[in-house]
């Protein structure tokens, strides 16, 4: 009978699929062009002993160096990391955005989360995307405007973290990223590049600081309304989520273009999840751990990895053709999609989803039912998010994953950074053509389903083996999953597991970064830029490996 059930659910599910994926294609995969030429720097890749860095800008990693090198802890040089990003990186994370960050603290061996998730305002209407008729607004008549933007998270994130791990004060280890601001920056080539290609910024905001980027990219940038902000959190976070700051992030939202319903309330009463990791023990003996839901790398990751061992040792007992690991892609996004969103709404039955004989059981099934796929306009949509790893000389290790959702996320600018637009990571749809809720639906109060998996990896004796993260939107769990096979199954270096060509399945579609994998595939897929933002740090013989991605700006650090 209970075998009936889930047969069922999954048919009934895939007849009402088309309708909850049409409007959701932006989210699905995030490609941007590559701020790097392909020849790998030495910047990207270095062999430590004590302590490294891995972030996704020079700036942000020669920051982070130096706390760690006068003996800060990891939790000290992620606040000076996240906010040096969010001057040199705005279009991709920062204070007006949402934080992952997943830790394991050497003196306790514990594997912690904090989940700084932005959350959907309290007068928030369930059908904020939806038309009159019922019917989904386009994705960026969503993203632009106060409509798309949830309660900031990050700088929340920061403080908590850091009052509970860090050891210096919390004015030293953001006066270096005061001192940069104040100085002004060479602009980064993600920037200039973001730039170039945007759309809505300007329209926005016709005198924008932005525009003396593009007038004269080799120039010293200042901003310093940035500025301010740093020296008034430095002194007194309060400012952000109760007083100045607050007041004008919620007139900014309120009073723009697509209006939203934030209020000083949301602000002042935000408060970040402290979980323990959701970790995982894989049948080869290593130990998966990343940050709770509403982010689902986690799971998917997991998922994936659960099907890949089993058809590894028990059904094709060699190693799975790329067919096999798109097939369990597809597979992982569609369960994604369907079942997973924020628990504190949706009950959620964690250990029944990572169960691998329903997990089998139901990967059959989806390959052999027929699904249509509504992909369309996928250019469109521009990567945002960034990742960095770091450890320090204790042993501490953290992983983090920060965005603001849409490259420049809703665009509105206030107090010298963007604002997201993390709630166009919800369905647009309340209900799909069943007529069944769609878990991932608005409601107020309501974290948004995200893709964001800073995860730490532990061997079969329970040793630190490596960390690991993307950006890239959905596409980040693809990413990461790739990444995986290769050092975990494939006996990999670090280099070979980042910049091996990139591929993803998705509702049925499939893109590949190289022309060279497609010729491994009958049925053929869509070459294109597939922009990973990989940063890997793995223990090896006594030595920290560690790994920035070539396509993107990052670069590598240590000691």
């Amino acid at each position: 009978m209970k075998k009936k059930i889930i047969v069922f659910l999954i048919i009934s599910l895939f007849t009402s699929i088309g309708n909850s994926y049409s409007n959701d294609i932006y989210q699905t995969i995030q490609p941007e062009k590559s701020s790097e030429k392909k020849t790998i720097k030495k910047s990207k890749f270095g062999e430590f002993k004590k302590f490294v860095v891995v972030t996704a800008n020079e700036y942000a990693t020669k920051i982070g160096y130096d706390i760690l090198d006068k003996g800060g802890t990891v939790a000290d040089a992620v606040v000076a990391i996240q906010l040096t990003l969010g001057l040199v990186e705005p279009q991709s994370s920062g204070l007006g955005g949402g934080l992952f960050i997943t830790y394991h603290d050497s003196k306790t061996n514990s594997t912690i989360s904090f989940e700084g998730r932005e959350k959907a305002p309290k007068k928030l209407n369930s059908d904020v995307f939806l038309k009159a008729n019922g019917e989904p607004i386009k994705f960026f008549e969503a993203v632009i405007g106060g409509k798309s933007v949830g309660v900031p998270a990050t700088l929340k994130t920061l403080y908590e973290f850091h009052k509970n791990y860090g050891t210096l004060k919390w004015e030293e280890i953001i006066k270096p990223v005061i001192n940069l601001s104040s100085n002004g920056f060479v602009p980064p080539n993600r920037l200039i590049n973001a730039l170039e290609k945007e759309k809505f910024l300007f329209d926005l905001y016709p005198n924008s600081i932005f525009k003396q980027i593009l007038k004269n990219p080799k120039k010293k940038f200042f901003n310093n309304n940035y500025t301010k902000t740093l020296k008034k959190i430095s002194q007194d976070i309060s400012i952000f989520y109760n007083k100045e700051i607050a007041k004008k992030i919620v007139s900014t939202v309120n009073n723009s273009k697509n209006p939203g319903n934030l209020s000083l309330k949301d602000m002042k009463e935000y408060e970040i999840i402290k979980n323990n990791a959701l970790c995982f023990k894989l049948q080869n003996g290593f130990k998966i751990c990343g940050p709770n839901l509403p982010s689902s790398g986690t799971i998917c990751i997991i998922q994936a990895l659960i099907l890949y061992q089993n058809l590894f040792n028990n059904e094709l007992k060699s190693k799975p053709s790329l067919e096999e690991h798109l097939n369990i892609l597809n597979y992982i996004y569609f369960l994604r999609d369907n079942f997973l969103a924020d628990p504190n709404f949706i009950s959620i039955d964690i250990k029944k989803i990572l169960d691998q004989d329903y997990i089998i059981k139901n990967y059959k099934i989806f390959k052999e039912t027929t699904i249509t796929s509504n992909m369309n306009n996928i250019n469109e949509i521009f990567s945002s998010t960034s990742h960095y790893t770091l450890i320090d000389r204790y042993n501490n290790i953290l992983s983090a994953t920060s965005s603001i959702e849409s490259s420049f996320g809703s665009r509105l600018f206030t107090n010298g950074f963007f604002l997201n637009n993390q709630l166009t990571d919800f369905s647009f749809n309340i209900k799909d053509r069943s007529g069944r809720l769609i878990n991932n639906r608005p409601e107020p109060g309501k974290r948004p389903l995200s893709s964001m998996s800073p995860l730490i990896v532990f061997d079969k004796n329970n040793s630190f083996f490596l960390t690991i993260g993307s950006p890239g939107g959905k596409a980040i769990i693809s990413y990461i999953f790739k990444s995986l096979v290769s050092l975990l199954y494939e006996n990999q270096t670090v280099l070979e597991a980042i910049e091996s060509p990139n591929y993803i399945r998705i509702h049925n579609r499939t893109f590949v970064e190289s022309e060279k994998l497609n010729q491994k595939l009958e049925n053929k897929g869509q070459k294109r830029d597939l922009t990973s933002g990989l940063a890997i740090i793995k223990k090896e013989n006594g030595k920290l490996i560690a790994g920035a991605d070539s396509r993107r700006d990052g670069t590598v650090k240590g000691n």
